[in-house]
């Protein structure tokens, strides 16, 4: 009957080896009573990958940078590597101007001013925290957001802000806004206490 048991266990681990898959693993191994017990370890093909999700932000930077334009950066990116992405500041950019260690987030817009536009006009240098506390809407560097938020400018007139400072470049005065369809001299005496360049 003892060897019954050992010819079965045999036969049974032939028959499994024979079923499993090409990675399967049998270990044999003789207790104390000369019988033959089967260990069996399966392993499939498919392997289970560590899915990192990372998420990914759109920020748009132009102003003085080689490459104006909307870019994907990883959540968590720093100024300094956005502007890396846009080739770089050119020579004539204020490196001094922004805090290029801070975290960008989605939908901002930065804007990479040169020397002479972070000049104020009694000689001090303008700061990005300086220009955010005036409470005035740049509109160099104002979003469609923040352009909306004049009064007399709806988002289309807001788009049209940005889509004219993409083709043309900055403003140069305040009252350059009037180059925009739809605004014209009653519309800037509402806004023009309200905006800067």
């Amino acid at each position: 009957m003892k060897k019954i048991n050992i010819i079965t266990s045999v036969f049974l681990s032939i028959m499994l080896m024979g079923c499993g898959s090409s990675k399967t693993a049998i270990q044999w191994q003789v207790n104390e009573q000369d019988t033959i017990a089967v260990q069996q370890e399966i392993t499939t093909d498919e392997t289970v990958a560590e899915t990192v999700s990372v998420s990914l932000l759109y920020v748009y930077v132009c102003g003085a940078v080689q490459n104006p334009g909307v870019y994907e950066v990883p959540e968590g990116s720093r100024l300094y590597e956005v502007v890396e992405y846009a080739g770089g500041m050119l020579e004539e950019a204020d490196d001094m101007y922004l805090n290029l260690a801070r975290e960008v987030k989605d939908g901002e817009q930065i804007v990479i001013l040169t020397s002479e536009q972070t000049r104020t006009s009694d000689g001090s240098v303008l700061t990005e925290s300086a220009s955010q506390a005036s409470g005035l809407v740049n509109i160099n560097t104002a979003s469609v957001e923040e352009l909306m938020t004049l009064s007399g400018i709806g988002e289309s007139r807001a788009e049209a802000i940005i889509e004219y400072r993409e083709k043309n470049g900055e403003f140069e005065t305040i009252d350059a806004i009037m180059r925009i369809s739809g605004i014209k001299e009653a519309l800037f005496e509402k806004i023009k206490d309200k905006i800067t360049v």
